[in-house]
């Protein structure tokens, strides 16, 4: 499986990761074979996010016991420092794990404040998160936010 390493974060990555998105349209059993199957092939990055219904919580239910084997990345749709530490406290209890290795604003529409962005990169007062980011697919929200820089 070809490899990657996700920006500047340190983490390798295989090229084909695993959505999770659509697990929020199958059973907690689908869902526990599918991960499981995936694992045993050599799948080891999953991908969720807080807007993918009960997508962390059947990945935790999946990853139990394996979570040394994998990369967790998962995103919030928060648009202030308080609703970031919560959806990531909500994230951490529905993955059952004290830790996610990439933690993202999910394609903000808004164009968050620097202070804002520099106060939820502040680390966690305790491990929480290997990475923190800022993703957008919309060209004109990065753009903006680094005009601010």
């Amino acid at each position: 499986m070809q490899k990657i390493t996700l920006g500047r974060s340190g983490l390798v990555v295989p090229r084909n990761g695993f959505g999770a998105l659509p697990i929020q349209r199958i059973s907690l059993d689908d869902t526990v074979r599918l991960v499981r199957r995936a694992l045993d092939g050599g799948m080891y990055y999953f991908d969720t996010a807080r807007f993918y219904t009960d997508s962390e919580e059947k990945l935790g239910v999946a990853l139990k016991g394996r979570r040394k084997e994998v990369i967790i990345s998962t995103k919030t749709g928060a648009t202030t420092v308080d609703a970031f530490w919560k959806d990531l406290e909500t994230s951490l209890g529905l993955l059952q794990t004290y830790y996610v290795d990439l933690y993202q604003f999910h394609n903000p529409s808004f164009v968050p404040s620097l202070a804002t962005v520099l106060v939820c990169m502040k680390p966690c007062k305790r491990l929480c998160v290997r990475v923190k980011c800022f993703i957008s697919a919309l060209p004109t929200t990065v753009s903006l936010w680094l005009a601010r820089l």
